[in-house]
């Protein structure tokens, strides 16, 4: 009786490990099943085409635009200044024509003008009397996979209208009831800008589901700044501060292109979420380190972006492959 019950105690081990077994090779098959639809199987080059705005770090627009910044910096164009305020008007020049019209057109009489107060400006204080607002940016993106989680990336991507303002005051001391010796009359200064952005990089996913992952990217990027106009504003008439005195009132507009090339680097991170039958899209946000050059003017500043990536289905893809 005794030997009968150890032999029904071995039966039963032996039942439970084979049952344990089943379970668990049951359980890495599930697994396995539940791996490959977790990893998507993308390999090779991927299009797509990115929206999004643009943010200018502020500094560059303060340092090269402030209305001031002639007497600093130059404009490497062959027939064009960059002229500050009180030149562009000709203000030292009792006998400007140009002066003579501001003076029509606001009301001063001669000897009234004092002297001009230029946005204000400190880079310690963050203090940013000309500042970028947000421009567009659009591109295309070129991605070529190693393997599901890893892919080389290229964007070639154009900033428009990059746009900076600001207030500057022209303080006179004509008689004004209730205001003082002084008065102030505030008038608009404004830029506009065209960047181009090159950036070859390295990315990287982490997939949360088989429907979304974290996109993790780091690069170097060329950033190409043209200068497109940068004026004041009176009484609804506009004087171009990029630009030389002929005399008897007539200027001269530049000749050349007026673009300046520098380096840096960037990082991004983003969601992507996947669809069946492709068509991803992606949710970018991004910063980068630019050297910004405009003129002899250079430094090194932060920049920003947030893009929709929209990825080309495979079927369109293929079609573009072809065409090259």
């Amino acid at each position: 009786m005794k030997s009968m019950g150890f032999r029904q105690r071995i039966v039963l081990c032996a039942a439970l490990a084979l049952s344990t077994g089943a379970l668990t090779a049951q359980d890495w098959d599930d697994w396995d099943e539940y791996d490959e639809g977790y990893v998507s199987a993308r390999k090779g080059i991927e299009f797509a085409l990115n929206f999004g705005v643009y943010q200018g770090h502020h500094k560059a627009a303060n340092e090269f635009f402030s209305g001031y910044s002639g007497e600093i910096y130059e404009l490497n164009d062959n027939t064009a200044n960059l002229m500050t305020i009180e030149e562009r008007l000709g203000i030292s020049s009792p006998s400007s024509i140009v002066w003579s019209q501001v003076m029509n057109s606001i009301g001063l009489e001669q000897g009234e003008f004092q002297y001009i107060e230029y946005p204000a400006y400190s880079e310690a204080l963050k203090l940013y009397g000309m500042r970028y607002t947000p421009a567009t940016i659009m591109g295309l993106q070129t991605m070529l996979f190693l393997n599901p989680e890893s892919a080389f990336t290229l964007h070639i991507d154009a900033i428009n209208g990059l746009k900076s303002e600001g207030a500057w005051n022209m303080v006179t001391n004509e008689i004004v009831q209730g205001g003082g010796s002084e008065n102030r009359r505030q008038f608009g200064i404004f830029s506009e800008e065209n960047r181009f952005q090159l950036s070859l990089g390295y990315r990287t996913a982490a997939y949360i589901t088989d429907e979304v992952s974290w996109v993790f990217e780091l690069g170097g990027t060329m950033l190409a700044t043209q200068l497109e106009q940068h004026y004041v504003r009176i009484q609804n008439q506009n004087y171009q501060l990029l630009t030389a005195s002929l005399g008897n009132g007539q200027f001269q507009n530049p000749t050349s292109t007026m673009t300046s090339t520098g380096f840096g680097g960037y990082g991004g991170i983003g969601v992507e979420l996947f669809f069946e039958e492709g068509g991803n899209l992606m949710l970018t946000a991004r910063v980068s380190r630019d050297k910004v050059r405009m003129g002899n003017y250079e430094d090194d500043l932060w920049q920003g972006a947030l893009y929709l990536t929209w990825v080309i289905p495979p079927q369109l893809g293929d079609f573009i492959r072809a065409s090259f």
